[in-house]
């Protein structure tokens, strides 16, 4: 069967990820559009932790707490946090494209999910989906950010979720590095690099971005290994 939709969720991200990056070395940026972009990405991530801490997946229909706002939460963290890396790429082509490229991959997911969802819950999913909207919040369900920890639980959050926050984070700082390298490079020349690894008291902000992001990317990695190993021990236990 041919796949109508090679472009999903699971590989929107890896490429933003690599459209932001090839950005970096054509456009620039500035310090308001730096401000904005981390803005987004804290909204972003705050949203995917309250939306996994809320979330009983393939048990409850979810309809306490932030799903009462949204019925897909993640998705708009997701959307904010991709947004994050369009802006400090300093493309405005790839700010603009990534709305349509958004719906086009998640659209089909999310009617999956809601076929599912009405499978296994039939009125009450009808009711919910009446009342509160898909992915971006509607000035009617907006009250409901009152109650937005309703049904929160830390522990519902795993290792893997914090390795997800960590990287996002090392790919923003790493996305800056490359504009505040690429800008020093065009007034000092290539001797300008040698600055990222070895700072000077004048100008160490390339060093602390380049340290900040391999800290957070290092940490995230293995987050991600301890992770998969308490997967496979829990499986494990089940055989």
């Amino acid at each position: 069967m041919v796949n109508l939709y090679p472009l999903t969720r699971r590989n929107l991200r890896d490429l933003v990820i690599v459209l932001s990056l090839a950005s970096t070395a054509v456009f620039a940026t500035n310090n308001i559009e730096i401000y904005i972009a981390f803005g987004l990405l804290a909204l972003g991530c705050f949203l995917h932790f309250v939306s996994k801490g809320t979330l009983i997946r393939n048990v409850v229909l979810c309809d306490k707490g932030i799903y009462q706002v949204l019925r897909h939460p993640y998705y708009l963290a997701n959307y904010l946090i991709d947004s994050s890396f369009c802006l400090l790429s300093g493309n405005l082509y790839l700010i603009l494209l990534y709305p349509f490229l958004f719906f086009w991959a998640y659209g089909p997911t999310i009617r999956e999910e809601e076929q599912l969802l009405f499978t296994r819950h039939g009125d009450s999913f009808i009711k919910e989906s009446l009342e509160i909207p898909q992915v971006f919040p509607d000035i009617i369900s907006v009250i409901n950010f009152r109650a937005l920890f309703k049904g929160f639980s830390v522990k519902r959050i795993t290792l893997r979720e914090y390795s997800r926050i960590m990287k996002f984070c090392a790919i923003a700082l790493f996305l800056v590095l490359i504009h505040e390298v690429k800008a020093d490079v065009i007034v000092d020349g290539l001797t300008a690099i040698r600055e990222v690894f070895v700072p000077t008291m004048d100008d160490y902000d390339e060093f602390f971005f380049a340290l900040l992001a391999f800290m957070l990317y290092t940490t995230s990695v293995i987050a991600l290994r301890l992770a998969n190993q308490n997967r496979y021990a829990d499986q494990k236990k089940q055989l």
